[in-house]
């Protein structure tokens, strides 16, 4: 796949970006629509991993009509076992596997070899124990499965590595004949995504009842209702935006956003505000004002998304910005937190990792010498974070640049009219 060379950016960012919506929603409100046998999507996320799920969901018998909106009918149940492919979408791998566990039909669900290495045993195992037929390698996909209605009750998940469990167990309780009682035991990272659970469910007619530390859950055996679900705009992209103008400085321009959105990466907010990034709010759209003038610190247990951007952002910052709450971030979509300690070191960085910690000593500048070539490691959010370093550390080239079509397919078009004359071309295909 062609490379493309990222330039530098001197003078401040200035402009206004139109924002993609929520791939998280999208995902949840796919499955949800599935689950009520019907409903609409308006404003849907439109990338490699939604379409990814969608697909998924027509090949295993759901109408899917995908025009503006996207229109979910009534299933009808495959006579033959159906092979489902989900790329390298762990949202949708996780939720579909639940479905089709408390759902008539067989199926074998799948992915790309580093699909294939991300865990779902926690999930098979709590399904296995409501009495789902099911059978993996070693926890992991490819998994086969014999659907059928399931008795539900009460089971337990430790998710460990991902709340997704969780949220893929309570999407399919309202199938199990007497529903769902979930209690959730160990650790239990990136609780915001519960909340869009909770949300999406609540839209479809759920009457869930869940407990404020998010550990136990009673879903009833009800009837999800097909809804007109409008998703809302995304914090995840946000991200990169703001750490744009944290970066470069200028004023930008972006949304729309919902301020009191439960999205956990709305905290990118208030972390570059406290690290001196000047925000305002002009209804749904937020106006900042850069760059940060000191270190940035936060808790990313929460929020492991932002890791990318804001690593970038710190290290371009004043020295002695830190993130922890990184213990999982070798389960994402690449070993993030060595992915971008590799980059950033390339490019001069001076880094400190312990454990679950990583702290900036000396930041990055202007370079000289040969162009440096990065990695995205064929992760979304790191070649999209390596266009940030590029604005004071450029010019570099990215290995891998049209993998964010997997959250953000418009994102280097974006970027491109951001940069204006410094832009000098799009990546192909």
């Amino acid at each position: 796949m062609e490379s493309l060379t990222l330039p530098s950016h001197r003078g401040g960012l200035q402009g206004t970006v139109e924002l993609p919506t929520s791939k998280s929603l999208t995902n949840r409100a796919l499955i949800a629509s599935a689950v009520a046998g019907g409903g609409t999507i308006v404003a849907p996320l439109d990338c490699v991993d939604t379409r990814v799920l969608a697909g998924a969901l027509e090949a295993a018998g759901w109408p899917v009509e995908w025009e503006t909106e996207i229109r979910i009918g009534e299933r009808t149940v495959p006579e033959q076992t159906v092979s489902l492919d989900l790329a390298d979408s762990g949202t949708g791998s996780r939720l579909i596997l639940a479905l089709l566990a408390a759902s008539p039909g067989k199926s074998v669900t799948d992915g790309s070899a580093r699909l294939r290495e991300r865990p779902m045993a926690p999930l098979l195992e709590s399904l296995d124990r409501l009495g789902a037929d099911l059978s993996s390698r070693n926890g992991l996909l490819p998994v086969a499965i014999d659907g059928r209605r399931l008795q539900g009750g009460t089971v337990e998940v430790e998710p460990g590595v991902s709340s997704q469990f969780v949220s893929a167990l309570v999407m399919a309780g309202p199938l199990m004949a007497q529903g769902l009682d979930l209690e959730v035991s160990g650790s239990l990272p990136s609780t915001p995504y519960l909340d869009l659970t909770v949300d999406v469910m609540r839209a479809f007619g759920s009457e869930l009842e869940v407990s404020d530390d998010r550990r136990r859950w009673r879903v009833p055996p009800t009837a999800l209702e097909p809804t007109r679900y409008r998703v809302e705009g995304d914090w995840s992209a946000a991200a990169f935006v703001l750490a744009a103008v944290a970066v470069a400085g200028g004023e930008i321009e972006v949304g729309p956003l919902e301020p009191g959105s439960r999205q956990g990466d709305r905290a990118v907010l208030k972390i570059l505000a406290d690290a001196g990034l000047d925000v305002e709010w002009i209804e749904d759209r937020v106006i900042a004002r850069g760059p940060v003038t000191a270190p940035i610190a936060a808790d990313l247990r929460h929020t492991p998304d932002l890791f990318p951007a804001l690593a970038v952002a710190a290290a371009c910052a004043p020295p002695g910005s830190r993130f922890s709450g990184l213990d999982h971030l070798k389960h994402k979509e690449s070993d993030r937190l060595a992915v971008m300690v590799d980059n950033l070191q390339r490019l001069g960085a001076s880094l400190k990792v312990d454990g679950a910690e990583f702290s900036v000593v000396e930041t990055l500048g202007p370079r000289s010498g040969s162009m440096p070539r990065v990695t995205a490691a064929g992760d979304h959010r790191i070649a999209m974070a390596m266009a940030v370093a590029a604005l004071v550390s450029g010019p570099l080239e990215l290995d891998d640049p049209n993998c964010v079509s997997k959250s953000f397919p418009t994102f280097w078009a974006v970027w491109g009219r951001l940069l204006g004359a410094t832009w000098e071309k799009e990546p192909a295909g």
